[in-house]
């Protein structure tokens, strides 16, 4: 048997009609069914491995099943050797034969279903995830997270499903979705020169900004990137990223839309440029993008205007509903529908007139009502920010740990799942605030954004180890997270979305040195001022910017370092809008968000004041600051 074709009616099959399996020369054939059903596996099956046994040539035979497939082959034949029942886990399982001697009667079974192996734990059961968030959630930052600092799944930044399906919008498509085949980024990563991506291979540049990100570095400079990076995966030996042979983890894409026609077609078209259709799928490979996710938390003005986010959920819920169900009925099976959502406006809210026309029209629902309809419509999986669409920026309340485990015991009671996955979000500001947020809402994993943004490090138990958190060492960890962020986006400039056709990619890190430098910038004006005034506008000018600081703060002592205001809690970007005396963290036992405060001293009223007139500053240097609350 030199070459077996199978072809299979499209109404038998839909989406697969011809497999193509050549055995020339080669004593093994492996057929690669990772995107096959459960009926397409039984059909091939029978059909392949009963012609294949009459080969001379051929000693065994390989199937690649998807992850959300098990399936067993038996035989009437003592002579065919035992079948191996292979129960497919993530990201598949061969499925495996060898042939004995030539058959002349034969007789095979094969039985096919669907795995019990869950959406939640196909994605490897995260507990540790990377919020979705506008100009930041870059795939630089997200593979850093995940192969440095213990982050396990990561969601992109939100996509306008109706920007991204317009026939003239593909500069807007390239320049939004920054997700890749697995094989491009291992290539990227380590440096493969005769790997998927060819003579590319050394960076992913798709858009003209990123080359001017890159202007000034040499290839040596690029090799340098890409060998700390390296060096510093194969140090840890916790990580499971340690050679080019490790798998690159997936992605939840985050898209924004009311109109479910249009949610399913963005949806397509994101899985096709992405490499995660089935035609795409090569033997090993599992989809790059796990599933969909659509934003009902987005509490920013903007999202009024276009009738998404937490406005969507809150004022028109059953066009929400209707994309979901329209996602899940539309999408492969293999393919997550997923949704981010904020706690509903309160019996308070409606009575201070907060909620306008809504409030005569739909009474607040309570969040266990959201939770129903949620599962109705197929969703996979539900976050739960513990906050309000009003509780937002500097009106930021205490995030409400409660109301999310009644939304965990609300979906898994309802679902008839006890493991029905939620991701709990809001009010994480340390490893312990994890730790505890877990315990206290039984949700499967924590969701940060903009503790991520500061300290990438976040989800890492740095106080098991015994490590002492000294003003120096918070110093060194601070540029540390500039420096390999750096060293990612060399090899993997960003995507510039809405941030500028020219100098989008360096905005987008300019904004991420904010927030990893927030503290030491506050104490150098001059340095901040040409970080946000453009006077750092390529990746070799912020490596310069990061020595200067570092050169400025090695010559203190640890006792004068420890008087710096950087050196104080306070100082952090993560508490820039925290007013002194307010608890922003969890609060646990209220059915609406809590703050805690006390009359301020003439002192903490000028702090306020240079805080908010440093907001200003801010949002005047750092344009592309935006909503990571999403």
């Amino acid at each position: 048997v030199e070459s077996i074709v199978v072809k299979i009616k499209p109404r038998v099959c839909r989406g697969l009609s011809t497999v193509d399996c050549t055995a020339t020369h080669f004593s093994r054939l492996t057929i690669p069914m990772v995107s096959s059903t459960p009926l397409q596996i039984i059909i091939f099956s029978l059909v392949i491995i009963s012609v294949a046994s009459f080969s001379n040539r051929l000693s065994s035979i390989n199937m690649i099943v998807p992850s959300f497939v098990r399936c067993k082959l038996t035989s009437t034949s003592s002579s065919w050797s035992p079948l191996k029942n292979a129960l497919a886990f993530s990201p598949s399982s061969a499925l495996s034969c060898h042939i004995t001697r030539q058959f002349r009667r034969l007789r095979l079974s094969a039985t096919a279903d669907y795995a019990t192996l869950s959406f939640y734990e196909g994605l490897g059961s995260p507990k540790h995830v990377l919020a979705p968030m506008v100009a930041q959630s870059d795939l630089a930052f997200r593979l850093m997270c995940e192969q440095q600092y213990s982050v396990d799944l990561s969601y992109t930044q939100m996509i306008h499903a109706s920007n991204f399906v317009e026939p003239n919008a593909e500069s807007f498509r390239v320049n939004q979705l920054d997700v890749y085949q697995q094989a491009i980024i291992r290539d990227v990563l380590f440096g493969n020169k005769n790997g998927a991506y060819g003579r590319r291979n050394s960076k992913v540049l798709v858009a003209f900004s990123q080359e001017n990100a890159l202007e000034g570095l040499t290839d040596d400079d690029i090799e340098l990137s890409r060998e700390r990076i390296v060096t510093a995966l194969r140090s840890d030996r916790t990580n499971d990223v340690l050679n080019e042979h490790e798998k690159v983890k997936q992605t939840i894409v985050q898209i924004a839309s009311h109109e479910p026609d249009v949610a399913v077609k963005a949806a397509y078209m994101i899985l096709e440029r992405s490499g995660s259709v089935q035609s795409d799928f090569t033997s090993g490979a599992i989809p790059p993008v796990a599933a969909i996710d659509l934003n009902l938390g987005c509490p920013q003005k903007i999202a009024r205007s276009g009738n998404y986010g937490s406005f969507l959920h809150d004022e028109n819920p059953q066009s929400a509903y209707d994309v979901l169900s329209k996602l899940r009925s539309e999408l492969p099976p293999e393919i997550g529908v997923t949704a981010k959502i904020r706690l509903p406006p309160t019996q308070a809210d409606a009575a201070a007139g907060k909620l306008g026309n809504e409030a005569r029209t739909i009474p607040p629902p309570n969040a266990e009502e959201r939770i129903h309809r949620l599962i109705d419509s197929g969703v996979d999986l539900i976050t739960v920010h513990g906050r309000t669409r009003f509780e937002n920026k500097v009106a930021v309340g205490a995030a409400n740990w409660d109301a999310i485990r009644r939304c965990v015991e609300a979906a898994r009671l309802y679902s008839g799942d006890k493991n029905f996955p939620i991701f709990a979000n809001g009010g994480i500001e340390s490893y312990n605030d994890v730790c505890r947020c877990l315990d206290e809402t039984g949700a499967s994993g924590v969701m940060s954004s903009e503790s991520l943004l500061e300290n990438p490090g976040l989800f890492r138990d740095t106080g098991s180890s015994g490590e002492i958190i000294t003003p120096r060492r918070v110093l060194e960890k601070q540029l540390g997270y500039a420096d390999m962020y750096l060293d990612y986006a060399t090899l993997f400039p960003p995507i510039p979305g809405s941030l500028g056709t020219k100098g989008g990619c360096f905005n987008v890190i300019r904004t991420h040195l904010f927030k990893f430098i927030h503290r030491y910038l506050e104490e150098n004006p001059d340095i901040r001022s040409s970080l946000g005034d453009n006077g750092v506008q390529t990746i070799k000018e912020a490596r310069d910017m990061i020595f200067e600081i570092r050169k400025r703060y090695n010559h203190l002592s640890d006792d004068e370092l420890a008087l710096r205001t950087s050196s104080k809690d306070q100082s952090s970007w993560y508490r820039r809008h925290r007013k002194p005396g307010r608890d922003t963290r969890a609060v646990q036992s209220s059915s609406k968000p809590v703050s805690i405060t006390r009359q301020l001293t003439v002192e903490e009223r000028k702090e306020e004041a240079k805080q908010r007139i440093q907001k200003l500053r801010e949002a005047r240097l750092n344009k592309s600051e935006v909503d990571v609350a999403a």
